[in-house]
């Protein structure tokens, strides 16, 4: 049986890996326990105000000034405004520049009264503006996404489900590197878990999810907690998890047209503690079968699946690591036993229990199509060669 191991790199071993590492900086910073005091010098005078927008109010102005902060919000972005608290939101996004806005609620007569404020969109459905769509956010269909920033304006976070619920769904709503915007104006405060709001009760709400506390403040007459999906979908560190090829519970990966290489989790269970239960990306080596061409031993791009699989499962299985390899291997399809390497560089979406296996199925080409996207970003080719390298040691070693 060949040992299983499973660790976080640390920067000072893999070097190569140094460009790919790159801590966050945040550019808020707390004072003290119950008080968020943001450090930046934010002003309005240059920012472009349209001619339909009216002249900003002292409390539009702060508004702003939350806002403002939120990475992704930038002339030219798309933002996806939920809930009834929409039109402050909207006029405050116009203001600054954000001009392709979607307002989300299951009021009929609210989003009539958006669609008379800001007039009806374009019949081309390319042209910014703002537009309005009826229903539960988290069924928001996948068409009207990514957006750069989402706003939730109101208690019940655009949903009759949990706010947990709504944050799964702005995960998949935003693009990498924009923002989550939690916006709670005095007389609708009550989502908080503890006032005055914590960074903890805030990190908290997102547990387990790819979304970082950007920032959060407390002010006279509202509340902000700002999330930030990481640039790239990365991790702060990548982990390496390796281990031999077992066999899983033959439901359905290669009818799906996604077949896996699964590895023993139960080895792996300290490393793994660490790992929300959801999809990743990185690079993987297979040990591939004797006999078979040397293409099959490369390292490849590779998406996986750490967690319970919902969707397929019956329930009370052990969680597994499942690993689909980018590569179409000439040698065959049944590599059981082969070694397996996998570097695993950024977290795409956490796990989540789908309607039946056809939206599965689609959501698992999206998945595959981001890992392919963020895989081929030159910042992270070093990270395929640290992979090379840390085989090769490992087998010199052995």
């Amino acid at each position: 049986m060949m040992a299983v191991s499973g660790r976080v790199v640390s920067y000072g071993k893999r070097a190569l890996l140094a460009g790919v590492c790159r801590p966050v900086a945040m550019r808020c910073l707390r004072s003290h326990r119950h008080t968020a005091v943001c450090v930046r010098a934010m002003t309005l005078k240059a920012l472009p105000v349209e001619a339909s927008v009216r002249p900003a109010s002292p409390r539009t102005k702060e508004l702003a000034n939350r806002i403002l902060l939120a990475p992704g919000v930038v002339p030219g972005a798309r933002a996806i405004v939920v809930g009834s608290g929409a039109l402050p939101v909207i006029d405050v996004l116009k203001y600054l520049g954000v001009q392709d806005i979607l307002v989300v609620d299951a009021s009929a007569e609210f989003l009539d009264v958006v669609t008379t404020a800001h007039g009806a969109p374009s019949a081309l459905g390319n042209q910014p503006g703002v537009r309005v769509w009826r229903g539960d956010f988290t069924e928001l269909p996948a068409y009207m996404c990514p957006a750069e920033v989402v706003v939730f304006t109101d208690e019940p976070f655009g949903t009759t489900h949990s706010p947990r619920d709504a944050l799964v769904k702005a995960c998949l709503a935003t693009a990498p590197g924009g923002s989550v915007i939690i916006n709670s104006e005095a007389e609708s405060r009550r989502w908080q878990p503890k006032y005055p709001p914590t960074r903890d009760a805030l990190a908290a709400l997102v547990a387990g999810l790819p979304l970082q506390v950007h920032s959060e403040q407390e002010v006279a007459n509202g509340y902000s907690g700002i999330l930030q999906l990481p640039p790239n979908y990365r991790l702060r560190s990548p982990v390496m998890l390796s281990g031999e090829v077992v066999r899983g519970f033959g439901r359905g990966s290669r009818q799906m047209g996604t077949p896996t290489a699964n590895i023993d989790p139960a080895p792996l269970k300290q490393i793994l503690a660490d790992l929300a239960p959801g999809v990743y990306f990185g690079f993987a080596k297979l040990d591939a079968p004797q006999g078979w061409p040397e293409v099959d031993s490369k390292v490849h791009k590779a998406v996986l699946n750490v967690g319970s699989r919902p969707t397929v499962n019956r329930g009370g299985e052990a969680p597994t690591v499942e690993v689909h390899l980018l590569h179409e291997f000439q040698g065959g399809q049944e590599f059981y036993g082969s070694h397996l390497q996998v570097l695993v560089l950024g977290f795409v979406r956490p796990e989540i229990r789908f309607s039946g296996v056809e939206a599965l199925i689609a959501r698992i080409r999206t998945d595959t199509a981001i890992a392919r996207v963020q895989l081929d970003a030159p910042e992270l080719q070093p990270a395929a060669a640290a992979l090379e390298v840390e085989v090769e040691a490992a087998a010199a070693e052995n």
